[in-house]
């Protein structure tokens, strides 16, 4: 609500201070507290638009999904992920794993001579443990944080995922520009059964290179989310017998 809609309700509390309205005070109450309750409704709705939004695929009940699945050898490095910056976790239901990075950062300042904080990146190599007679593909991947990039930034996220001993690869890149300030995810998905799948056998091993680049003229950055204080990676898998 602006300031014109405010200014009538102020005049009308100094025009009855001296001898109040409780009739007046009771209405005015009222649609205070009925505004109130009406603009917490918009948020929460918000909020879980934007929660859909953002969430990752859910896994279907009829997926196959390999019992006593398991992620070691992890092994991480680059600029963007010096070493106890970063860790993974697999979701309970093995359909996904989630990267998380505390020093994932860009900046872009084209004030400034310096600007080797404006590409970063991070290597990652993991062991999937499963079973034998599985295979896994990825089939979707997310990556979010928080963006405050100005007029004429742009910021662009390059993903590369591959198996050990494999020639084939899964590469995308995804950009956005400013400005823009606000939490964002941007992801790929794959089509089904056309990515690359894992070595039938008990290990997979996954390579996983994530690449964030700031470009054009002005400042910007790309940090971590308000909310969680780390970027992420969000890996959705898909399981199959072979």
């Amino acid at each position: 609500m602006d300031s014109q809609h405010h200014q009538p309700l102020l005049h009308s509390l100094e025009l009855k201070h001296k001898q109040p309205n409780l009739n007046f005070l009771s209405l005015l109450l009222t649609k205070m507290l009925n505004f109130m309750r009406d603009i917490t409704t918009a948020i929460a709705a918000a909020a879980c638009i934007l929660s859909v939004a953002a969430a990752p695929a859910a896994a279907s009940n009829s997926a196959p999904t390999p019992p006593n699945v398991s992620i070691s050898n992890i092994i991480y490095g680059g600029t963007g992920c010096p070493q106890n910056s970063a860790y993974v976790l697999l979701s309970s239901d093995k359909q996904s794993f989630t990267a998380y990075f505390s020093r994932f950062f860009a900046y872009l300042n084209t004030g400034n001579d310096d600007i080797k904080d404006s590409r970063k990146f991070c290597q990652f190599n993991l062991a999937v443990n499963s079973p034998p007679g599985w295979q896994f593909t990825i089939v979707q991947t997310s990556f979010s944080g928080y963006a405050a990039l100005g007029s004429g930034v742009t910021a662009t996220h390059t993903s590369t995922n591959y198996f050990t001993g494999s020639t084939d690869d899964q590469t995308y890149s995804v950009s956005f520009a400013g400005p823009a300030y606000r939490e964002f995810t941007i992801g790929s998905t794959s089509v089904v059964g056309d990515g690359e799948w894992s070595p039938c056998g008990t290990q997979a091993l996954l390579n996983i290179k994530s690449e964030l680049l700031l470009s054009g003229t002005g400042s910007g950055a790309i940090v971590a989310s308000k909310e969680s204080g780390e970027l992420t990676r969000i890996f959705a898998l898909q399981w199959r017998n072979c």
